[in-house]
């Protein structure tokens, strides 16, 4: 079979939402040892190492500076991509990062909201979709009522999609103005500058983790993991459409649930399957409403 340069998007696509699946069930094995805290802190070390060269060669050393009000909207962003790993702390990952996974849906309704965009058709069914799933997803088996509290996990839940959500749709505005590569650039140097807000807000969790004990590693892999899973994502728009990379990144969800039942011990009802079926397929339909 031909293997032209158009067919790059996919392997990237199903790389990223493998990364993504994966780096989740490494962070939230690593919580044990290395809270949510020192999860942003060193997410925003690495993705600084990582992320400026890399768009620094791939803008060919143009960088666009950011009018005062575009610089806001990468700290207003930046702020809300730090609740990520407190949200997946949470709860079973399986459970809470399908929850978490619906942010797209905050996205396509504030694009709609402020921005003017319409949705389609395929659309409004996809959204009903997510929230049958996510009210599947937000009872729990008789095992977690009696040891995580019930649904005390839901709400985290949501406000890490809420905050995901908000954050893309904050990064598209800045992105409309300055170009991709220009924002991810601001936004890895405020996200390092929010470490040291992080730190002095977060008491609790400030003892340093054991950087070279064993039980680190789980923690780092997975912060690396979801740097390249985001990595692959961009890479991709540049050999095929947002409207078909969307759907196959989109089924990470499902990922993580397999993965989190196998390797974290997770227990999921069949109700809640359903429902993590359910969201993973509005998801899907939401990146295909794209064609």
């Amino acid at each position: 079979m031909d293997y032209t340069p158009t067919m790059i998007w996919f392997p990237l696509a199903l790389c990223a939402a493998l990364c993504w699946a994966v780096g989740a069930v490494l962070v939230k094995r690593g919580f044990t040892s290395v809270p949510p805290l020192w999860n942003n802190i060193i997410n925003n070390a690495m993705a600084l190492l990582i992320w400026i060269p890399v768009v620094l060669v791939l803008s060919g050393f143009r960088i666009n500076l950011p009018s005062p009000g575009v610089l806001a909207t990468v700290l207003a962003a930046a702020v809300l991509f730090q609740f990520f790993y407190y949200s997946l702390y949470r709860g079973q990952v399986s459970l809470t990062g399908t929850v978490i996974a619906i942010y797209p849906m905050i996205t396509i309704v504030l694009s709609h909201l402020f921005l003017g965009e319409r949705l389609t058709r395929l659309q409004y069914p996809a959204i009903g979709c997510i929230l049958a799933g996510g009210i599947a997803v937000a009872f729990p088996n008789r095992r977690q009522a009696m040891h995580t509290g019930g649904i005390s996990w839901l709400p985290w839940g949501l406000v890490g999609a809420f905050c995901l959500g908000t954050g893309d749709f904050l990064s598209k505005s800045s992105i409309n103005r300055i170009g991709s590569y220009s924002h991810i650039f601001f936004l890895s140097l405020v996200a390092m500058a929010l470490s040291g807000f992080n730190y002095l807000i977060d008491r609790p969790n400030r003892p340093a983790p054991r950087l070279f004990a064993r039980s680190f590693l789980p923690t780092f892999l997975g912060v690396f993991l979801h740097l390249a899973g985001a990595l692959c994502f961009l890479l991709a728009f540049d050999y095929g459409p947002i409207s078909l990379i969307s759907p196959v990144s989109s089924v990470y969800p499902a990922l993580l649930a397999l993965l989190a039942v196998r390797f974290l011990g997770d227990r999921v009802s069949l109700v809640q399957g359903i429902g993590i079926g359910a969201i993973t397929g509005g998801l899907v339909a939401i990146g295909f409403s794209g064609l």
